[in-house]
């Protein structure tokens, strides 16, 4: 397993892959987990465009963002975690995440080593204090990946969306940085 920071280059294979991966969103037996329905549930132009634009965007300037991608032994891309600044003024010190990995390899440890990844490059980062994160509440194989990572629920918006004709809440999560030890 291979975890690197994506590239300008890596764009069309991550394109490709998180199409794949947005399929499964309410698919079947896969909840939602994300908020979009099953027929938006796909790559558009604008994700494409945020995605491209933020990872050739200085850190701190609107729009940044920076993704790490996890591949395979066939250099398969198999999972992602990205960070961006929060649209809001007065917010540098905080980085808003999101990731995925694909159904061939769920709970094989791999978001684990995508959060620790993401986690190295943070550490290098002083201005960044904290990392947030939103979660559908029906998702809670997530929240307990977030929670063993060191991410606290900060609270839960009911009824958030309605998707689908389903209502749905939002949990707001939260870690800091550097996580103070007793």
């Amino acid at each position: 397993m291979e975890i690197r920071q994506a590239t300008q280059n890596d764009l069309t294979s991550f394109f490709s892959y998180l199409n794949d991966h947005l399929s499964d969103n309410g698919d079947g037996e896969t909840q939602l987990f994300q908020p979009m329905s099953k027929v938006e549930s796909s790559v558009n132009a604008a994700m494409k465009s945020r995605f491209t634009a933020g990872i050739n965007t200085e850190i701190f300037h609107q729009g940044w963002r920076r993704l790490w991608l996890a591949f395979d032994d066939n250099k398969k891309i198999v999972g992602h975690i990205d960070i961006r600044g929060h649209a809001e003024n007065h917010t540098k010190h905080r980085v808003l995440l999101g990731m995925g990995v694909d159904r061939s390899v769920r709970r094989f440890g791999i978001g684990k080593q995508l959060i620790n990844q993401m986690l190295e490059w943070v550490a290098d980062e002083p201005l960044i204090e904290f990392i947030d994160l939103w979660v559908l509440s029906n998702n809670l194989a997530a929240q307990k990946l977030y929670i063993s990572t060191g991410f606290q629920k900060c609270g839960e918006i009911k009824d958030m969306f309605k998707i689908d004709g389903k209502s749905l809440s939002y949990t707001v999560m939260s870690r800091a940085t550097v996580i103070a030890h007793s």
